[in-house]
């Protein structure tokens, strides 16, 4: 089964319990299920329309575009309903650290931002700066879906040193 749902490393996914894990599955399933009622949907009006000999008169453009915001947002509110979950299945590990604040309350763009600041402020040397940062559990887990974009901005660094 593909993971979509949410945009996590396989670093990210091994750092989950097994509860986690069977909670991103069935999100997974659940927005697999969505996208076969949107195909199915559309392709039960497309014959509809062409049974009544109007399928080209934009009623199909504007039902699919219909369909597909209502799609949008049920699949964002799925993913925001798991983050949600694994961010406070996760807290009181996390709470642990001891090397940067780790505040949940604060939006992810937040999160990123202190720990770029951390490791950019406590790391001179950027090879070092990315092992660290690779090493850091807390990291997997409180930086959710940002945690990929910055391990490859630390990655990038460190080869560029």
């Amino acid at each position: 089964m593909t993971i979509d749902i949410i945009p996590f490393t396989d670093e990210q996914f091994a750092a989950l319990t097994e509860e986690q894990i069977l909670e991103i599955k069935s999100a997974q399933l659940e927005k697999n299920r969505l996208q076969r009622a949107l195909t199915e949907a559309k392709l039960k009006e497309k014959h509809r329309l062409i049974d009544r000999g109007i399928f080209l008169s934009g009623t199909w453009a504007a039902y699919c575009e219909k369909l597909q915001k209502e799609y949008e947002q049920k699949i964002e509110a799925l993913r925001d309903s798991l983050l949600f979950y694994l961010r406070f299945s996760t807290k009181q590990d996390a709470e642990e650290n001891g090397k940067y604040t780790v505040k949940y309350e604060l939006t992810v763009e937040e999160r990123m931002a202190i720990v770029k600041q951390y490791y950019e402020t406590n790391f001179q040397d950027a090879t070092a700066r990315f092992e660290a940062f690779k090493a850091d559990k807390t990291a997997v887990v409180y930086l959710e879906d940002m945690y990929a974009p910055l391990y490859d901005y630390f990655l990038e660094a460190s080869k560029k040193a």
